[in-house]
């Protein structure tokens, strides 16, 4: 069975094309649905991705679209984007507008709506597709990560009652004398 990336490093360390870097980098965006808290989020991005423009053509726009995100990202958790996503070799050489603006009116749109994040590195779209839903309280648990917790305080439990059971066996020896009477 194929994973999702769940960082933008295995975005980049699985494409060799700019085809590829698309599917992986929609694949991304569907597993990052499932982050729930800041912490997530930002170890999505935390790791410098490797360089794709040796990789492929298009590799420097791809380059610039993955160091766009970090930062987009870090913004929306209101926290400090990645070092790696500032360095000089992220940044389109040429304007790059995303594949659904091909009229006129919808690179203007591209142009007056990117995000900062995205300009800065000359990358143009009209919206940034981001499914980002983080809830208050603690991150979700997967179901294996509540079973190992359910059963790592079912033996504390078990432990601390035999523990009792022994104690009070060790402090009413009448208890026992008696017991064995019976």
């Amino acid at each position: 069975m194929i994973t999702r990336p769940k960082s933008l490093k295995e975005v980049a360390e699985r494409s060799t094309s700019l085809t590829e870097f698309g599917l992986n980098l929609r694949d991304w965006l569907h597993q990052l649905r499932r982050a729930s808290s800041r912490a997530q989020v930002l170890a999505a991005v935390a790791d410098e991705p490797p360089r794709l423009r040796a990789r492929f053509a298009q590799g420097r726009a791809a380059d610039a679209w993955l160091a766009a995100y970090a930062e987009y990202l870090a913004q929306k958790v209101r926290r400090a984007a990645p070092a790696w996503s500032f360095a000089p070799g992220r940044i389109a050489l040429d304007p790059v507008f995303d594949e659904s603006s091909d009229s006129p009116l919808l690179r203007a749109l591209a142009l007056a709506h990117a995000p900062a994040a995205f300009k800065r590195r000359n990358l143009f779209t009209p919206s940034v597709d981001l499914p980002l839903r983080l809830r208050a309280g603690r991150p979700a648990k997967t179901l294996d990560e509540k079973r190992k917790t359910n059963a790592e305080r079912q033996r504390r439990f078990r432990k601390a009652r035999a523990a009792e059971l022994a104690l009070l066996r060790k402090q009413s020896p009448r208890n026992r004398a008696t017991a064995g009477t019976r």
